[in-house]
């Protein structure tokens, strides 16, 4: 009885696997490939990847010409920029790297507005990411098409009511947001390798739509419905993926912080629409719990795999710099918080935002070499058997 039991499991978790498929039926070959190690990675419980946004485009130490010099004290912040894009100069320089001698395993790279320089850059760091097996992510920040104001809605001085409704099909700015899928289907469309088969990348629209934060969220000016952000969401997927022929983005859904999982799901828009179930979650104030942390990525975790979905932790980190004070930040308030539970440590990644720096000032996530938190964050969370830089991940597109 015990072997029939033993047999019947690992049948039905070989069906479940074969079902694993991402929402686009028409993905490239190595899109799929994807997906499937992206699900392998999340289903294990002892293997976490390191995500770092800008891991190559932005950083706060070992500034050098070409790279554009961010600051003038002794750490020398940096930017990749278009010039050294169009001269394929290497993107030597990271963050990450200059702790732990290895790039992250994801970059997350941000269109924003999409102008000529920034898709020129987007495009050249994702393409030199592939090309060492390193995951690339894409999120936007982009003005508001109706006001031309912040994404962020408390910044924006012009009428922003019902923006999203505007924006969509039938909306009077719905052409003008189209025309910016029509960009992002471009870069999509042009991100080959030097094979001249197409890069998959996660693509990661409307990040935080829980929050209040952003016009394309909720409980603020803009009276956005639940509704209404759950029609936006699949507009943007089924627009890419089926009218413009985008066959090698994966669609992360990243609400930021939630109260239960009926929280979380308010603004799902289905699982047609969706590859992985993520969350952003930051310890903004020194009143965030820990504990929280560990039940949002349980919950995570636990409607991905009830849905056969990927799970992520989209964007993690601590506010205000306070990672200079507290120097195992990374363990203390992440790692060392999940790794107990089985359930929490089956998650693909966890990505970290972008160090930049601009007027000799820097806003830092992970730290640099010379950083305090350097020690710390090499010898506990970089060396725990359970996280994974670039060069510990198997290739991840085939």
């Amino acid at each position: 009885m015990a072997l029939s039991y033993i047999f019947t499991t690992l049948l039905l978790a070989t069906i479940q696997y074969s079902l694993c498929v991402p929402v686009d039926q028409h993905a490239t070959p190595e899109t799929r490939y994807l997906y499937k190690n992206l699900m392998t990675m999340a289903r294990n419980p002892n293997a976490i990847m390191f995500g770092h946004c800008s891991d190559t485009w932005s950083g706060a130490y070992g500034g050098h010409a070409p790279y554009e010099i961010k600051t003038n004290t002794t750490n020398i912040g940096w930017r990749y920029t278009v010039d050294q894009a169009l001269k394929d100069y290497p993107d030597e320089l990271s963050d990450v790297k200059s702790v732990t001698g290895q790039y992250a395993a994801v970059i997350d790279l941000g269109l924003w507005q999409l102008s000529r320089d920034r898709k020129i850059v987007v495009s050249h760091l994702a393409k030199k990411a592939h090309k060492r097996g390193v995951i690339s992510t894409l999120s936007q920040h982009l003005f508001n098409p109706v006001t031309g104001g912040s994404p962020w809605v408390e910044n924006d001085n012009g009428t922003v009511l019902h923006t999203v409704r505007r924006l969509l099909p039938g909306g009077d700015f719905n052409w003008k947001y189209q025309k910016n899928l029509d960009t992002i289907a471009e870069i999509a469309h042009n991100l080959t390798d030097d094979k001249g088969k197409l890069i998959p990348v996660l693509f990661r629209p409307l990040h935080e739509l829980n929050g209040n934060w952003f016009y394309w969220g909720l409980g603020n000016k803009v009276q956005n419905t639940e509704d209404d952000l759950k029609s936006f969401y699949r507009y943007i997927v089924t627009y890419l993926r089926d009218r413009k022929n985008v066959h090698n983005f994966l669609y992360v859904f990243s609400p930021d912080k939630f109260k239960d999982k009926a929280d979380y799901l308010k603004v799902y828009p289905g699982d047609d629409y969706v590859d992985v179930i993520a969350t952003d979650f930051y310890y903004t104030t020194p009143q965030v719990k820990a504990s929280d942390f560990h039940t949002a990525v349980k919950h995570v975790v636990e409607i991905a795999e009830s849905k056969n979905k990927i799970a992520a932790v989209s964007e993690a980190g601590l506010f205000n710099n306070d990672i200079d004070t507290k120097t195992n930040f990374w363990n203390d308030k992440i790692l060392d918080v999940i790794k107990p539970d089985p359930t929490s440590r089956r998650i693909a990644y966890i990505l970290s935002w972008a160090n930049h720096c601009n007027n000799n000032n820097c806003e830092l996530w992970v730290p640099y070499k010379g950083h305090p938190a350097e020690a710390d964050f090499r010898n506990n969370f970089f060396n725990d058997p359970i996280t994974m830089f670039a060069d510990d991940i198997p290739d991840m597109f085939k």
